[in-house]
């Protein structure tokens, strides 16, 4: 899997961030099933980790079908139970053949939001450095949707 390392302002000291409280941070510990749309396959077939380094929370995890895979990796950003940011990097050979094109390696670096709207048990990538994506051609996401399931 590929590795980053961000550090996190106050982290870095070894100060959790006001806007971090342990409780919450506490919330995102644990391996998370994960779901990919263009991974063929079964369903939560991959899954994610996060957690406590340092004064950071990592995650890191993956999905692969055949010659299809997602890797993710970074520094998670916990802004409530229900939304978080990922600074880090999404790597992998998405499957685009229903647009005709063959398979390639693609990544993405950057800052990805994930949100838990309505009443789902999933945090969903919604942007990407801050654009607008749900199977958005111009986010540089090109897995479409990447969901994370809550652990229950």
């Amino acid at each position: 899997m590929v590795l980053a390392s961000f550090a996190i302002g106050a982290a870095a000291a070894g100060q959790t961030p006001p806007n971090r409280a342990p409780a919450l941070e506490a919330s995102y510990l644990g391996t998370h099933r994960l779901r990919v749309n263009r991974i063929p396959g079964r369903e939560w077939a991959g899954a994610v980790t996060i957690t406590r380094q340092g004064g950071a929370l990592r995650l890191e995890g993956g999905l692969r079908h055949g010659e299809h895979h997602l890797e993710l990796s970074g520094t998670v950003d916990p802004e409530s139970p229900r939304k978080f940011h990922l600074d880090g990097e999404l790597r992998g050979v998405p499957d685009m053949a229903w647009a005709g094109e063959p398979p390639r390696e693609r990544t993405t670096q950057g800052r990805f939001t994930f949100e838990a709207t309505g009443r789902r048990r999933f945090w969903r990538l919604y942007q990407v450095d801050g654009r607008e994506c749900v199977c958005n051609d111009d986010c540089g996401n090109d897995f479409c949707y990447i969901d994370i399931e809550f652990l229950r």
